[in-house]
């Protein structure tokens, strides 16, 4: 998926003759709607969901892994910040041990782990002004690419 969003920045750069402009995100952030399309437009499923508290949140997959994405700093259905979530509904409880080997291995994507000894994995997207869609693309890069290694840590596969 990066090699795709490496490939498709550099077309984009050679086919406007070097002065691509980077497509910049309203100021005051994304709405669910706008998150749905630009997942859905990537090939990802991206299922409207509403919390205990009423707030609409995504459902979506990839890499055999179900995520969530949640809104937050949020004024008139725009966004400014979106958190990637995966949990683990898990047979044992993982140590603490294992998530302390995670969050002090890994950069970027945090675990914890709940009441239940579920393991549970965070990443922060800010959009908040100044941030285009090509850092959001490249944020999500980021984020899919720990789900495989999320797995393995934790022994899902």
């Amino acid at each position: 998926m990066k090699t795709r969003l490496i490939a498709m920045s550099l077309a984009a750069f050679v086919w406007l003759g070097g002065a691509a402009q980077a497509a910049e995100i309203a100021k005051g952030g994304m709405s669910v709607k706008e998150v749905k399309a630009w997942l859905t437009d990537g090939g990802y499923k991206a299922e409207v969901a509403k919390d205990d508290a009423g707030d609409e949140y995504l459902k979506s997959a990839a890499e055999g892994v179900s995520f969530d994405v949640h809104f937050y700093d949020c004024e008139k259905a725009r966004c400014t910040s979106i958190q990637m979530i995966a949990g683990f509904d898990m047979d044992a409880k993982l140590a603490m041990d294992k998530v302390n080997a995670w969050n002090s291995k890994k950069r970027y994507v945090d675990c914890f782990i709940d009441d239940d000894g579920d393991p549970w994995f965070t990443y922060d997207i800010n959009l908040s002004p100044g941030a285009t869609r090509e850092a959001l693309d490249d944020n999500f890069a980021v984020w899919l690419s720990f789900l495989p290694d999320m797995k393995t840590h934790i022994g899902w596969d």
